[in-house]
């Protein structure tokens, strides 16, 4: 007789999500992370970024404001920003695992490997537990920069951790977690450049809403440096000395890397079990079901994209089908994404190329409102929207934006195409005025 009907392995937002519909369901679950239990978003992610996100925007727009009554700008007081952030992070791993035992959920803070035999060995204890059926959620980690001296780069996790800010900073990647902290950090008073392989940063995200950010951020003070390989890091002067292979050396007193993410699935004994695992992670098919019937898998160590909503609505799937083997489909086809710059990037659906791709006869409408009221108020933004709509339905399609409250706006436009509204529908909506999300009848 198996232990548990369930057993989960990482206490991350995909595995509690897939812990809390099972155990409501009135399945006997057990969640195993090897510490500390929270997942990426709480506590080196998603929730911890947005303290300095939150903090270094407000700044620029106080600044932005200073003679048109606001007195003295404000300043970024690192240390009591690190501060603020740990009342949050800190009381995470205790009241995680307080709220699962609440749901007579067992937790175990402890390693887990699969065995031969269908069992899962916890590493500390040597207990043996078994289960009917596995979800693994056991999320992602920075990848390592496999150059001379790659051991010198910080993470991502550093950052957030920085107990005062260095003066001067090379981000190693242009993807957007080098992007988001490098924005946080210039606008907080850091010399800030961003080495970046390819010809452009942020290359998943269409070139116009890019280039109004990146000449944002060189207004700022941030230098951007592509089609640039990085060669090695050694220690130097007062901090560290990044080698290229064409463009010089650049110096500064902190480092990070940010070059992907990697799955956390070794020694987890995987290949005991036959579940395939690819570098991109593990291979599931359309349940969220492994190679192996009866083991699941969600979240960012599945091979997909690597977003909270994408971590979510995968374990909502794991577990229905779980409960009712498949009773549910994933669907990757609507999930917004956002990028926390200054201003802000935030996508959804489908771009031009895509739709036409599709075979939709589209209108797509692009403008600026760097001079509508709601961003002359804060002491002017920049702001950039491209919308993609169905000619001969006048649904909408996709949505393109930079401003400083996209990640606000994008929402919208997701429940719009979501709902199947059109162009004509949306603009015809009672917003309450003068808000920011009143703007989007302009972008249609």
């Amino acid at each position: 007789m198996s232990d548990y009907d369930v057993i989960v392995i990482g206490i991350g937002t995909a595995g509690e999500t897939a812990a809390g519909i099972l155990r409501e369901a009135g399945k006997r679950v057990a969640m195993i992370d090897h510490g500390p239990v929270g997942g990426t978003c709480a506590l080196r992610g998603c929730q911890p970024k947005k303290y300095f996100v939150v903090n270094s925007h407000l700044v620029a727009e106080t600044r932005a404001l200073a003679g048109h009554g606001v007195g003295q700008p404000a300043t970024t007081d690192w240390v009591a920003l690190q501060r603020f952030k740990r009342e949050f992070t800190d009381p995470v791993p205790q009241g995680t695992k307080r709220s699962l035992e609440e749901q007579e959920i067992d937790v175990f803070v402890e390693r887990a490997k699969f065995t031969g035999g269908g069992a899962i060995v916890l590493g500390e204890s040597g207990r043996e537990l078994r289960a009917e059926k596995y979800l693994i959620t056991a999320g992602a980690r920075s990848r390592e920069l496999p150059i001379p001296g790659g051991e010198l780069a910080a993470t991502s996790d550093d950052f957030l951790e920085l107990e005062r800010l260095p003066s001067s900073m090379v981000f190693i990647g242009g993807g957007y977690i080098s992007m988001e902290f490098a924005f946080v950090a210039a606008l907080s008073g850091a010399r800030v450049t961003i080495l970046q392989r390819g010809p452009r940063v942020l290359p998943l995200f269409p070139a116009s809403l890019v280039d109004p950010v990146v000449e944002e951020g060189t207004a700022r003070g941030i230098t951007f440096v592509t089609d640039v390989e990085v060669t090695g890091i050694e220690r130097g002067g007062r901090g560290y000395r990044v080698g290229t292979d064409a463009k010089g050396d650049f110096d500064a007193e902190w480092v990070m890397a940010a070059i992907g993410r990697v799955p956390n699935v070794e020694e987890m004994g995987l290949e005991a079990t036959g579940v395939g695992v690819s570098g991109r992670g593990i291979e599931t098919n359309e349940y969220m079901e492994t190679a192996v019937p009866g083991t699941f898998a969600a979240g960012d160590c599945v091979a997909t994209k690597q977003l909270a909503p994408i971590s979510d609505m995968e374990a909502r799937v794991a577990a229905r089908n779980i409960l009712s083997p498949g009773s549910q489909r994933v669907d990757y086809g609507l999930i917004p994404s956002v990028v926390f710059t200054y201003p802000q990037m935030a996508s959804v659906g489908l771009t031009r190329e895509e739709a036409q791709a599709e075979g939709h006869t589209v209108v797509v409408k692009t403008g600026r409102g760097d001079a509508w009221p709601n961003y002359r108020r804060i002491g002017g933004a920049t702001v950039y929207y491209e919308t993609v709509v169905e000619e001969r339905s006048g649904r909408i399609l996709g949505a393109h934006l930079t401003s400083p409250s996209a990640g606000d706006l994008i929402n919208v436009f997701t429940a719009a195409i979501r709902g199947g509204m059109t162009a004509d529908e949306l603009r015809e909506v009672p917003w309450a005025y003068p808000t920011y999300a009143s703007d989007v009848k302009y972008m249609v």
